[in-house]
């Protein structure tokens, strides 16, 4: 093996669960991870491996869909990105598949339940620290099951970690977190056979220039969109921010425009104050006036009469 091979980029994952030939690494897949009643014992790939799809469709989300004999739909999806609101288009996948089943001539009796598995390599669930969930459409209050037709498992690679005993699970979660730095598979793969089928398919990417050229195309653009989600994100939060601080600059001016109406208020009362005292003072002195002219003219009739008025 020349080169070290992702199992998460697109191209690979679907290589390795959803090309001709490959049938029962989706079959080993789906029964490790969803560890149904009955085993699950044929599939078939809705949309097979289509090398061509890699190179002339740079932006096609690869997933994979496929059905068993009992007519089951299965969803596969890898994310090597965690873009916001992944949840909500993990339900309205769900739903697309699901209202899909309603051709013509189909009942809402005929309905099959649909499984989604969806495998990220980032963190999505951050307040929990499980790495499998599965989500299904119960009330948990009452302990009551809606309908058993939806089912939506997540896994979270990042939260995985090694136990000493690995289950069948275990090795698909392990190949799939840790296949990167595979050359070689470790020895507790290395003795299951489906593990080694797996391994072959990362060996023929890493050693055929072809394969290993259309592996690095999808890298590469993976990359350019994990690029631009997050430069998306940070712009997102560059943004929200300005607009806190645009929110704040203009609350501290609406505080700053209150204050001086509030000044302007309190002027406006002290010089209407200032005017009644002067009115008040206007009328004292006026009423002094008055009182003066009396007076004078009080003491003008007692001259005129003789009367001395300062001795009077």
């Amino acid at each position: 093996m020349k080169y070290f091979i992702d199992p998460t980029i697109d191209c690979v994952f679907k290589k390795i669960l959803a090309a001709t030939g490959h049938e029962v690494l989706l079959l080993d897949f789906l029964n490790s991870i969803l560890k149904p009643t009955a085993k699950i014992m044929r599939i078939v790939v809705q949309n097979p491996y289509n090398e061509k799809d890699y190179l002339e469709d740079k932006l096609s989300i690869v997933d994979i869909k496929a059905q068993d004999d009992k007519g089951n739909t299965y969803q596969i999806e890898v994310q090597v990105a965690t873009p916001e609101f992944l949840a909500n288009r993990m339900l309205a996948n769900w739903g697309d598949i699901y209202q899909g089943q309603l051709v013509e001539g189909v009942g809402f009796d005929q309905l099959k339940p649909v499984i989604s598995i969806w495998l990220l390599t980032g963190n999505l669930l951050k307040s929990s620290d499980v790495c499998h969930h599965h989500f299904e459409c119960y009330d948990k209050h009452n302990g009551v099951l809606l309908s058993d037709h939806m089912s939506i498992h997540v896994l979270e690679l990042g939260k995985w970690r090694k136990p000493d005993r690995l289950q069948p699970e275990d090795n698909w979660l392990y190949f799939f977190k840790e296949g990167k730095s595979f050359k070689v598979l470790p020895p507790e793969l290395k003795k299951i056979p489906q593990m080694r089928e797996a391994m072959s398919v990362l060996t023929a990417f890493s050693d055929q220039a072809e394969s290993y050229h259309r592996y690095k195309t999808r890298q590469q653009i993976l990359r350019i969109q994990l690029s631009d989600e997050n430069v998306a994100r940070k712009r997102k939060l560059e943004l929200a921010q300005a607009q806190a601080e645009i929110e704040e600059a203009q609350a501290e001016i609406e505080e700053a425009q209150a204050e001086i109406e509030e000044a302007q208020a309190e002027i406006e009362e002290a010089q209407a104050e200032i005017e009644k005292a002067q009115v008040t003072a206007d009328k004292e002195r006026q009423a002094a006036q008055n009182e003066r002219a009396e007076k004078n003219k009080y003491k003008e009739m007692l001259r005129k009469a003789g009367i001395d008025p300062d001795n009077a």
